[in-house]
């Protein structure tokens, strides 16, 4: 990229965003100063490479969907306003991880009558329709391309199609097209936790195991419990995973073969190790939930095994 380009492009985007900002406060603006906001639009995208910026970080990901939404909200451009849909492809996917919910289980819906599990409010409620909303006002601008939108659809996860049939206020023609793409069954748009059969056939379990660990759907108990025993049962979990989850439920929770191994190893025949174990164990219930990774090298900061050439 040439040198005016890297230097360039985050004035660009701050400018845009400024006044959209100003214009999100007042929209009268858009009546008042229409044409002059346009070319002032035209003038941020053009230069440099603003709508193709490489996704590097989570923070990256957050600033390019406020600029497809500033994109959708000032321009007029067909050509800037296509650039954009197509850049929300992209971006990270949701990931989010909902157990499928048991039968006899009712679910609880808020004050308005909506299912709090519904994929509206799963996404939502862990700012994840991010990208969903973007190509939304992107699709109430009249000068976006439909073809522009509707190609973005296959891209997107089933969650965030089911996401757009729930939205009142999307253009019909952008829900209907969502519908003909999203699953038959609600649930089956939720990421959920596979079987050990079912990981046999992804192309990398234990990336899908980690995936699990990184969603962000950890606000409830038994949510959180749930992926984190799936996790051990699971044959194709690391002991980079276990290092991720809380200790207690590593030695508790997992069958005695998932975490005695490893504190075999870091323990070996030094009973003060052990006796360090012990004590590491107890812990407090209101504590910061402590890491298997923090359990264990809490017991490597324990003295070494005596040298046994010492005890002849």
């Amino acid at each position: 990229m040439p040198p005016n380009h890297r230097h360039h492009t985050p004035n660009s985007h701050n400018r845009l965003h400024h006044i959209a900002e100003r214009v999100r406060r007042n929209p009268l603006l858009i009546g008042l100063a229409a044409q002059e906001l346009h070319e002032v639009a035209d003038t941020c995208v053009r230069p440099g490479r603003l709508l193709a910026t490489p996704r590097k970080t989570k923070t990256d990901d957050h600033r390019q969907v406020d600029l497809a939404k500033d994109v959708a909200l000032l321009s007029i451009n067909p050509d800037h306003l296509a650039k954009a849909c197509a850049m929300l492809t992209r971006l990270e996917e949701p990931k989010v991880v909902s157990v499928p919910p048991i039968r006899r289980w009712s679910r609880t819906g808020d004050d308005s009558g909506r299912d709090l599990d519904s994929p509206l409010r799963l996404l939502e409620r862990n700012y994840q329709h991010r990208r969903a909303q973007a190509l939304t006002a992107l699709a109430d601008n009249p000068h976006t391309p439909r073809a522009a939108v509707t190609d973005v659809l296959p891209a997107l996860h089933p969650l965030e199609l089911t996401w757009f049939t729930h939205r009142d206020d999307a253009p019909g023609w952008l829900r209907e097209a969502a519908a003909a793409l999203a699953p038959a069954e609600e649930d089956e748009g939720v990421l959920r936790l596979l079987t050990d059969d079912e990981l046999d056939r992804h192309p990398s379990p234990a990336a899908a195991l980690q995936s699990w660990l990184d969603a962000p759907e950890k606000d409830g108990v038994s949510s959180r419990n749930d992926v984190h025993r799936a996790v051990m049962r699971s044959r194709h979990h690391t002991l980079d995973h276990l290092l991720q989850m809380p200790f207690d439920e590593v030695l508790t929770w997992g069958d005695p073969v998932v975490a005695l191994p490893v504190l075999l190893d870091r323990c070996g025949a030094d009973p003060e190790r052990w006796q360090a174990l012990l004590r590491n164990t107890d812990f407090d219930f209101d504590d910061d939930t402590v890491t298997f990774r923090q359990f264990l090298d809490a017991l490597s900061a324990q003295p070494a095994p005596a040298n046994p050439a010492q005890h002849t």
